[in-house]
Parts: structure tokens; sequence; C-alpha cells
């Protein structure tokens, strides 16, 4: 029996990507959506992700490797803008958030359903549960994780480990939510953990075992569906 939900926020409750899309329009001569496309698919979870975790956050060596993606000479002026940008698009998406249609009608059938919810991420999480109380007027999550408070990148098992311990949750009655399969999936398997992957923007099914889903939806009120079945 499922008691405890580990949930994600940007791409799964809040749409951080459109922030993203404004932000970005016209920097290197792309659109907003293929700088994200190349920045968060090719650069962040392609290379980053699989080959340098440790740089999860390092925003100047993912701009180093965004140059070289392009075949453009590195110019540091402008990954100093590309730092900034994000830094702003940060500051935007506290003061004015964008959740998605179906994220706080889900959440509020999770409350009622009895299950509790804890807030998984990498960074800020303390910051986007208080943005997120002001905005709804609601304190959705009893716990809040986070890179920094717990010790470890949400890319590594033990992440998990130790938020499960300070939930005082079981991995067998434990589901993670999420919409990165390298964080909210992969190492939540690895302990145990049942893994429903939002998959909005049908990406393709991850070509690593160890990354595949218990569960793919297209969106929080199917994830409902699965917790409530």
């Amino acid at each position: 029996m499922i008691t405890n939900v580990f949930m994600d926020y940007d791409g799964t409750i809040h749409d951080y990507d459109s922030v993203l899309f404004r932000t970005f329009e016209g920097v290197l001569g792309l659109s907003g959506r293929e700088f994200h496309r190349i920045y968060v698919y090719d650069i962040h979870r392609a290379i980053v992700h699989n080959r340098y975790p440790d740089k999860h956050d390092d925003m100047m060596f993912h701009c180093k490797l965004l140059f070289q993606h392009l075949n453009k000479p590195f110019d540091a002026e402008l990954a100093g803008l590309i730092c900034q940008k994000f830094d702003e698009a940060s500051e935007e998406a506290q003061i004015s958030p964008e959740y998605f249609s179906d994220a706080i009608t889900a959440l509020d059938e999770m409350k009622r359903m009895g299950l509790k919810l804890c807030l998984s991420t990498g960074t800020g999480a303390e910051r986007k549960a208080e943005t997120m109380e002001k905005h709804t007027g609601i304190k959705y999550f009893d716990h809040i994780f986070s890179e920094p408070k717990i010790g470890f990148f949400k890319t590594e098992p033990s992440y998990y480990r130790i938020a499960l311990e300070w939930a005082g949750a079981r991995s067998e009655e434990t589901v993670s939510v999420g919409d990165t399969p390298m964080s909210d999936i992969r190492p939540a398997k690895a302990v145990g953990i049942t893994t429903i992957w939002v998959n909005r923007r049908g990406e393709p099914t991850p070509d690593n075992h160890d990354q595949r889903p218990d569960h793919e939806v297209h969106n929080l009120i199917e994830a409902v569906e699965i917790l409530s079945g």
C-alpha cells in the first residue's frame, strides 16, 4: 500500500520550461524552445548527468559544453550573460510561478487520499515550497528534501535512502513522481521505490533499463489514477 509520495517540482508541478522559453529567445541565434532543448536534453541530461554528475549545478561548465556542441568558440562574456539569464528566470519563477493546469487538482486529490507528500528537488526546495504555499494558501508538503539539505545529489540512491529515513517511510510504501529519468526514476528504483515518470512532452522511453519507470503518465491526473488504483 502506497502511503508516501516524493514529488519533483520543476517540470512536474511547475512549468519552468515556459519561463526558460521566454528568457532565452534569440540567445545564440536560437529560439527559446531550441535553446532549451539543446541545453536541457543534449547538454544537461545527455552529457552532464551521465558523465559529470558532480557538475550538475555548474552553469559555466554547462555553457562550455554548449559552445562546443554548437561548434562555436567559447565566449566568456556571453556565457556569463547566459548564467545571469538563468538566475533571472529562477527569480521570475519565484515571483510569478506557472503551475501546470493539472498540478494543484492532483495534489489536492493526493492529500484527500491521505498520502504524505514530500517535495524532493535538487536545490531551492524550501523556497519553492514557500512560494507554492504563498500562491495557493495550502501547505502541501509534509517533508522538504533538497541536495544541500541531504548532502547528496538527487541522481544518487543515497539521496533517496536518507529521504526515506527522514520521512519515516519504507521504500515499498513510497512512490517517486517526476519528469527526469536520471534523477526521479533511476536512483529511486535503486532503493526499491516505485516510480512514475511524468512525460509531459512525449519524450522517448530511456534506453537504459535502470531509467525506465514502473509507470509512465502524461500529467499528474494520470498519476493520481495510478495511486488510487
